[in-house]
């Protein structure tokens, strides 16, 4: 493995997934102010989003406990149906605007920690302000950009199923069976092959400063030929980050369930927000600097900019 330089974040040469990880951890470790502070922040907001509309549906006499499920050995009614979806809705509610609010954070922090780490690749350093005036005339186009990080994979995946499932009820028998499945393959291919198409898209669009699409192009043409080591190593950057926060929000989560034994107080809800908090904290840094150190990587091997980086780094 090549040996890292003095002042820059990773080798400005072409990167293993070893040096991709490694530089991903060394990032946290040489600028934790700057990575884990607009975490930490990002973080708290998340959460504190999150109790509030708890506390907001519970005020309103919802109830966010799992509901209790039909017996198997039963038979289930529609009454019973209709409870269990009434049951849910609190549940779903909470969910779905929790989901909106990371999405959000996740836009401004992802652009933050982009700007973060593009210089750092070169040895400099910006703060959590400068940061800041270079993202906000791009955040909008990374709110799209993001949607469409959605979209696409899920109309594949959702589409090919449909198709499937369609075809397949139309058939009876194993052909039926066969077709269904066969759509949901290609509705799963699809939305693999987009999720890994659009991979670097965000820091092709921050770094480069593009427009929305271009920064699609861009991040295909970056992927083009490298399909199935950019899937592999997204995908392993993706599971690291998930166990990351596993790891670091373990021991309160923990201490949560053994407070929590009989019934909820506020101590098992203060761990338990604290884990959450701590294992976004690391999530988002580290999820955001591996995607750029990855497109910095495909930019390596695709257009060979390494002599530039060496410039922009003395």
């Amino acid at each position: 493995m090549t040996q890292g330089p003095g002042q820059n974040l990773i080798p400005l040469t072409q990167l293993s997934l070893s040096e991709i990880l490694g530089g991903s951890l060394n990032a946290l470790r040489r600028m934790p102010k700057t990575l884990l502070g607009i975490g930490l922040f990002s973080a708290f907001v998340i959460e504190l989003s999150s109790l509030a509309v708890s506390a907001l549906i519970i005020k309103n006499g919802g109830n966010l406990n799992s509901p209790e499920l039909p017996e198997p050995t039963g038979s289930i009614t529609q009454e019973q149906i209709q409870q269990l979806l009434t049951a849910l809705i609190p549940s779903l509610q909470a969910a779905i605007f929790t989901a909106f609010v990371l999405f959000l954070v996740q836009v401004i922090s992802t652009s933050l920690f982009t700007h973060v780490i593009g210089n750092a690749i070169t040895g400099k350093r910006i703060t959590t302000q400068e940061a800041w005036i270079k993202s906000k005339p791009q955040l909008f186009r990374v709110l799209i950009l993001s949607l469409l990080g959605i979209i696409f994979p899920s109309i594949c995946l959702l589409g090919g199923f449909g198709i499937g499932l369609s075809l397949g009820t139309s058939l009876s028998g194993t052909f039926g069976i066969f077709l269904t499945f066969t759509g949901l393959g290609l509705g799963l291919f699809g939305a693999v092959y987009f999720w890994t198409g659009l991979y670097v898209s965000i820091p092709a669009l921050i770094l480069e400063d593009q427009k929305v699409f271009v920064a699609i192009k861009r991040s295909f043409f970056l992927a083009r030929n490298s399909m199935f080591r950019v899937f592999g190593v997204g995908l392993v950057g993706v599971i690291t980050s998930q166990a990351l926060s596993i790891v670091v929000s373990t021991p309160f989560t923990l201490f949560s369930q053994a407070q929590n034994l009989e019934s909820p107080d506020t101590t098992s809800v203060f761990f338990n927000s604290l884990g959450s908090i701590t294992g976004y904290m690391v999530l988002l840094p580290f999820m955001a600097t591996f995607t750029v150190l990855l497109y910095t990587d495909l930019r390596i091997r695709k257009e060979n900019i390494a002599n530039q980086l060496n410039q922009a780094s003395n």
